[in-house]
C-alpha cells in the first residue's frame, strides 16, 4: 500500500476546516434558510469539489486508489442521502423553524464528520488484528439492508420513548419554545434546554447510526485510510445545501430508500465473499450509479398512486407532521 504524503494529509485537514467555514459563512449564513437558488449552485459547487479530488488521489496514490476513492465516494454520498431524509423527519417532529435548521445541520454534520473519522480508524484497527470481522460487517450490511428494505414507512419511533430526550429531561428542563438557535437559556435564576438542544442530541444519535452503516460500506471499496476518510469527508461536504436543495421534494423520491437497502445488501455479499470473490473497483462503480441512479429516475418517471382515493390536492398530504409530538421513522 502506497504510503500518503504528509501534505496530503493536511490538505485534507485543511479543506475540512475550509468546508465548515465556506458553508457557514459564504454558502448559507446561520440563522437564515437557503434559498432553493443558492442551496443548487452550492450542492452543484460541493459535488464537482468531490468528484474532482480523484484527481489528487490519483496523483499520490496511483490510479487503483483513485479508482477506490471514487467508488467510495459515490457510496457514501449516496448513503448520506438517507441522513438528508432522517434530518427533515427530525426537523419536523421538533418543529425546528426554516432559520434554526441552518444551525441545526451545520452541528450534525460536523458531528457526522468527528464521528465517522474516528469509527474508521477503530475499524481498520479492528480489520487488521481480526481479519474475520470483516464476515461480521458483511452480514450486519445485508441485515441493515434486508430491514431498510422491508420497513415501511409507516414505522415510527415514538419521540417520547427516544432515550436521549429522556435523558435530558432528567438533567434539565425541557421548554416547548425555541429561543433563536440557543441550547439553553437562564430565566429567573434556573437553567432551561430549549428543543435545539433535544434536536441536536437526537441528531447526533443518528449520526453514530449511520456510522454504523456507511463505514462498513466503504471497507468493502478499500482499507486505505486517506481513501476512506477523504471520500466520507467529501461525501459530507455540503449535505446542508442538499438538504435544503432536497427539502421540499423529499417524499417524491420513495424508490431511493429501497434502491439504497439493495445496495447494502450487495455491499454486504461483497464483504462476505471478499476472500472468495474479488470484484474490480469499476463494476463497483456500476453498481453505485444504476442501483441509486435507477432508484431516483423511477421514482421521477413512476408518479404516486393512489392519488384518486380523495388525496389533498396542496402536495402536503406526504409531508412529515410538523406538530412537536410527530413521530420519526428511520
Amino acid at each position: 500500500m502506497e504510503t500518503v504524503p504528509l501534505l496530503a494529509w493536511l490538505m485534507l485537514a485543511g479543506f475540512g476546516v475550509a468546508m465548515v467555514v465556506i458553508d457557514l459563512f459564504v454558502a448559507g449564513s446561520p440563522g437564515k434558510a437557503m434559498t432553493f437558488k443558492n442551496s443548487l449552485t452550492w450542492s452543484i459547487i460541493w459535488m464537482v469539489v468531490g468528484l474532482s479530488f480523484t484527481i489528487p488521489v490519483w496523483m499520490w496514490l496511483g490510479a487503483d486508489r483513485g479508482g477506490e476513492y471514487l467508488a467510495g465516494y459515490l457510496i457514501e454520498r449516496s448513503l448520506s442521502l438517507d441522513n438528508v431524509f432522517v434530518f427533515a423527519l427530525i426537523f419536523a417532529a421538533f418543529a425546528v423553524p426554516a432559520a434554526a435548521r441552518q444551525t441545526a445541520l451545520m452541528w450534525g454534520i460536523l458531528g457526522a464528520i468527528v464521528l465517522r473519522v474516528l469509527m474508521i480508524f477503530l475499524g481498520i484497527g479492528l480489520l487488521e488484528a481480526a481479519h474475520w470481522l470483516i464476515y461480521v460487517f458483511g452480514a450486519f450490511l445485508i441485515f441493515t439492508g434486508i430491514k431498510m428494505a422491508t420497513t415501511g414507512e409507516e414505522e415510527e419511533v415514538d419521540l417520547e420513548k427516544n432515550r436521549t430526550l429522556k435523558a435530558i429531561k432528567r438533567f434539565v428542563p425541557l421548554t416547548d419554545g425555541y429561543h433563536g438557535t440557543k441550547l439553553t437559556f437562564r430565566e429567573n435564576g434556573k437553567r432551561f434546554a430549549t428543543p435545539m438542544l433535544a434536536v441536536l442530541a437526537v441528531i447526533a444519535t443518528t449520526d453514530l447510526l449511520f456510522a454504523l452503516d456507511s463505514i462498513p460500506a466503504i471497507f468493502a471499496i478499500t482499507l486505505d485510510p486517506f481513501v476512506v476518510v477523504s471520500a466520507n469527508v467529501l461525501a459530507l461536504a455540503g449535505l446542508r445545501s442538499l438538504y435544503f436543495l432536497l427539502e421540499g421534494m423529499l417524499g417524491e423520491f420513495r424508490f431511493l430508500q429501497p434502491a439504497l437497502a439493495l445496495l447494502l445488501v450487495i455491499i454486504g455479499l461483497k464483504l462476505v465473499l471478499v476472500d472468495v470473490i474479488h470484484l474490480p473497483v469499476w463494476v463497483s462503480l456500476l453498481l453505485v450509479v444504476v442501483i441509486v441512479g435507477g432508484g431516483i429516475v423511477a421514482s421521477i418517471l413512476i408518479p404516486h398512486g393512489g392519488d384518486e382515493d380523495g388525496g389533498s390536492d396542496d402536495g402536503d398530504a406526504g409531508a412529515p407532521d410538523p406538530s412537536p409530538d410527530a413521530t420519526v421513522t428511520h
